[in-house]
This record gives C-alpha cells, structure tokens and sequence, in this order.
C-alpha cells in the first residue's frame, strides 16, 4: 500500500507560512545585526567612566547604539575607532559640543551629528567623563 503525500491547500498553506517565517526571521535578524560579532563594554571601577558610560549611552545610543557598536547608516561604533584614535581628550570634547555637519568631508554616514549629541545639557565635566569612556573601548 503507498502513502500518498499531501498536497492540498493546507499542505501548501503550512508551506507558505514556515518560509514567510523563516524570510521574517531571516530580516530581524540582518536588521538587528544578528550574527555579527559585537564588542562588549569592559569593566570599570572608574567613576568618572561608569558615569561616561551611562551619559553616552543616553545621549549617544539613538545613533552609535546603546551597546556602542554602532548603528548602520547612523553613526559609526566607538569600539577600535580611528577618529577617536587619531584625537586628543580636549579635541573630542570640542568635537562633541561642535558636532558635525552631514556634508563635511570626513562624515561617513551622511548624517549630522548635533551638538552635544542633542544633548544641550551636558557639562564639561560629563564630556569628559564620556571621553574617558570612550578611550576604555580603543
């Protein structure tokens, strides 16, 4: 006696479903950069650093990533950063009250990043602390 191998509506239905599913995964996954390696923040006893951290996360995240890795077509990871690299602590303070403008020659992304990365309200004092943060990730 054979079997006989269903392939009705259902059968086709249940097809249908299971590879939109897997393509709906598959998205989700390549959006939130899934399977990519990401750096990991190191710890820090530093309060100045863990103060960095949190203000950075805050004030940065919508564009870098709340995990710093960067946010495609955004703004670029702070981990092993050339730009960030290449400056002294006072010049990145100065970039980051000054911003920058989405045609200057070195933006990557086409994207204006504010002053104050929007964040009007930052002091001195929590620039450098998200300096000193960020030289953790070099």
């Amino acid at each position: 006696m054979r079997s006989q191998i269903s392939t009705g509506p259902s059968r086709i239905r249940t097809r249908s479903a299971l590879l939109l599913g897997g393509v709906v995964i598959a998205l989700f996954a390549v959006a939130c950069g899934g399977g990519s390696s990401s750096n990991t923040v190191p710890e820090s006893s530093d309060p100045a650093v863990a103060h960095g951290q949190q203000i950075t996360g805050e004030s940065c995240g919508a564009c870098h990533g709340t995990d710093f890795n960067g946010v495609s077509g955004l703004g670029p990871s702070f981990f092993d950063n050339a730009f960030i690299q290449s400056q002294s602590d006072a010049d990145l303070v100065v970039f980051i009250k000054e911003g920058r403008p989405n045609n200057a020659p070195d933006n990557e992304t086409g994207v204006a990043m504010p002053p104050f990365g929007g964040n009007p309200r930052l002091t001195d004092d929590d620039l450098s602390d998200i300096v000193a943060f960020l030289r953790t990730l070099q």
